[in-house]
């Protein structure tokens, strides 16, 4: 199996793509709204489509929800999107992470490492946090 569906929101940053996991309601598309307001692009909201290509996972919209933001208070949006994005990071959102000094970790995707943090994405730190892992990760590749 070459393919996954997940439960999550994801987006693209300086061709890195991330993918959000969390419980219903902890905040995935309102970290996706807030990273889109810092010069991301959505690449799909609710469910991504992995695709294992290679040693590599890209990530895909479901055709019915493209280029569409659920905004909690507001409603869904449109707004752009992108698709066939490398993925880079897994973002896990957790509630009360108070782990001050965390192990480096990894999410198999497809039989594929990708490296994970778990972070409160309801913290206003939560897209910083995110860059900065980012950048951390360009660093060895």
């Amino acid at each position: 199996m070459n393919l996954k569906r997940i439960h999550s929101t994801s987006v693209v940053i300086d061709d890195n793509g991330v993918l959000i996991l969390g419980d219903s309601g902890s905040g995935k598309s309102d970290l996706a709204l807030r990273l889109i307001d810092n010069g991301a692009t959505l690449i799909s909201d609710d469910i991504s489509i992995c695709r294992k290509n290679s040693n590599n996972i890209y990530l895909y919209c479901p055709p019915e929800i493209k280029g569409l933001l659920e905004v909690r208070e507001i409603g869904i949006i449109t707004v752009p999107f992108v698709e066939r994005i490398k993925l880079r990071l897994v973002v896990n959102l957790k509630s009360n992470n108070n782990e001050r000094f965390p192990k480096d970790s990894c999410f198999r995707i497809l039989g594929i490492k990708i490296p994970i943090i778990n972070i409160e994405g309801k913290n206003s730190s939560a897209v910083a946090k995110i860059k900065v892992k980012l950048n951390e990760i360009r660093e060895t590749i």
